[in-house]
């Protein structure tokens, strides 16, 4: 029985060594097997007590000037390398926490904006302070209201004025539709008239002007020639009695004179015949057609532009309409707008500052500033009317991480400012289109006890969620695992047998968390795997 028990120990020592060295898969610890196995011959607790006993002389053994040529084993002797770690392959609880930060946000929230209609300066008198309990209806904020009923009074009366002017077209309109065919027929008549006298002169009064002209020279003429004639008989009548009385030379003198005055007749007809021959019929004549042109290209605008005034006429009356009815709208706009000098809470809640974007408050502090007594408020929303309860939870969610969210998925919820409260939520809604960061937005249903009443909307909060849980399951160390260079899809193991030897083994992974990962097949539980997949391997 002695013997037997001597050589299990011996068989067991080799095979531990022999594991050893199969594990590392390293050629250089044939050597030290060798040299192992030619010192296992001894009981091991003899050769354990030889090494307490005697380090000194090991040190000189191990130095190379001092090897004994009769003992090669020993001087070859090399401290052992470390043995890789394994890890056991066992069936236990596997998870994926997702961990997401969320902000409480209240399910009804009613903006207060100011939108005006026309008017832009919004100068304040007061305003409320953020975070004021309001009800519906009270004076959240007013604005100076002067300038703006000055306007409306200004508009009142332009308006009244725009009336008139639009009546009085609408006057001038009618007569001008009456008055313009009467106009167009006169025009006709005139242009008859003058084409007509035109004719005439050329036909009748020039050739009559020409003729009186000449009667009058011929006239002068003859009545010379008779008046010399008539005092040539006289002369001769008292030539012949020798014998001039008194009352004959006043006769003659009488005739002498009427000669004279004939001949100057006579002078003058013969100019006035050059000038209205030469002169005045002819200019008469460039002067009638020159008239009758101008009247006839008079007649020829009138007829054009008569109806264009009218046209004119009716659109001005258009304009003037369409300008009422625009300054109607202008005017009932600031009247709109002088409703605004007092924004009005339009439901019960607390007041916030700013508005609400994807479950954060934005512009609170900038609006803040322009709600001071004496700034001017920037059009848009100025506040928000929020209900605190009841709440929900926004979140923002990676897109690695999308995959995980479903509605109905359940969570916890610890609020930032109580760390030690916990709350169930569930998920509700997740966008499917990411958001301008980048994220993509989740809402949950979150219910909070009465002694949640500190949180409010704007508050953060962690959610922790569970996405996929497995209450047995193979499970490895990632570090354990390699993938495959070419394909991706395929992992492998180190994989402990019998003997220590290792081997490569292919697994099918399933989810993977932190450092773990789900082994859905090629392992069974109780394998022995190298913890770390070598880097030398394959």
């Amino acid at each position: 029985m002695r013997h037997v028990s001597y050589f299990v120990a011996c068989w067991a020592l080799l095979a531990i060594a022999a594991s050893g060295a199969w594990g590392a898969d390293e050629p250089a610890k044939d050597k030290v097997d060798a040299a192992a196995a030619e010192k296992k011959t001894e009981p091991e607790k003899k050769a354990e007590a030889e090494k307490k006993a005697e380090p000194e002389k090991k040190a000189e053994e191990a130095k190379p000037a001092e090897k004994p040529a009769e003992v090669p084993a020993k001087t070859e002797t090399k401290p052992a390398e470390a043995k890789p770690k394994l890890d056991t392959v066992k069936a236990e609880m596997f998870k994926i926490d997702l961990v997401l930060d969320g902000t409480f946000v209240a399910q009804t929230m009613t903006p207060v904006e100011l939108k005006p209609e026309s008017w832009t300066t919004f100068k304040v008198v007061k305003a409320v302070a953020h975070g004021t309990q309001v009800r519906k209806g009270e004076v959240l904020v007013e604005f100076e209201s002067d300038k703006l009923e000055e306007a409306i009074a200004d508009q009142e009366t332009a308006r009244q004025l725009a009336a008139l002017s639009l009546q009085q077209a609408e006057i001038g309109l009618k007569l001008l539709e009456a008055t313009t065919p009467i106009d167009l027929a006169m025009a006709e008549r005139q242009k008859k008239i003058v084409q007509e006298d035109l004719a005439r002169f050329l036909k009748i009064d020039l050739e009559l002007s020409q003729k009186s002209a000449q009667y009058s020279l011929k006239s002068a003429e003859e009545t010379l020639e008779n008046q010399l004639e008539e005092l040539k008989q006289l002369e001769k009548m008292y030539k012949a009695d020798d014998l001039t009385e008194e009352t004959e030379e006043i006769i003659l003198k009488r005739q002498r004179n009427a000669v004279d005055r004939a001949r100057f007749y006579l002078e003058l007809a013969k100019n006035r015949f050059d000038e209205t021959t030469n002169v005045l019929l002819p200019r008469e004549t460039e002067t009638v057609k020159v008239s009758a042109e101008l009247l006839k290209l008079a007649l020829e605008r009138v007829k054009s532009t008569v109806p264009l005034d009218l046209e004119r006429e009716k659109i001005n009356l258009q304009k003037l309409k369409i300008e009422q009815k625009r300054d109607a709208e202008r005017f009932a706009k600031l009247k709109k707008d002088l409703r605004l000098m007092k924004l009005t809470a339009p439901a019960d809640g607390i007041v916030y500052y700013g508005k609400c974007v994807r479950g954060k408050w934005t512009g609170g502090s900038a609006i803040a500033d322009k709600l001071e007594p004496g700034a001017s408020a920037s059009v848009g929303v100025l506040m928000t009317i929020v209900n605190p309860r009841p709440v929900a939870i926004r979140a923002s969610v990676n897109q690695k991480d999308l995959q995980w969210l479903k509605a109905g998925l359940a969570g916890t919820v610890t609020p930032t400012v109580a760390p030690d409260a916990r709350a169930a939520a569930s998920v509700t809604r997740v966008e499917s289109i990411p958001g301008v960061d980048g994220g993509f937005a989740a809402e949950l249903r979150v219910t909070l006890s009465d002694e949640m009443s500190a949180i409010m909307p704007g508050m953060d909060c962690k959610v922790k969620l569970v996405p996929y849980l497995k209450k047995r399951t193979l499970t490895i160390p990632a570090k354990a695992m390699k993938v495959d260079e070419l394909d991706d899809t395929r992992h492998y193991v180190q994989l402990v047998q019998d003997g220590g030897r290792t081997v490569r083994q292919a697994v099918t992974v399933g989810k993977k968390s932190g450092e773990k990962v789900e082994i859905l097949d090629g392992l069974a539980a109780g394998d022995k795997i190298l913890a770390e997949y070598p880097k030398d391997k394959d």
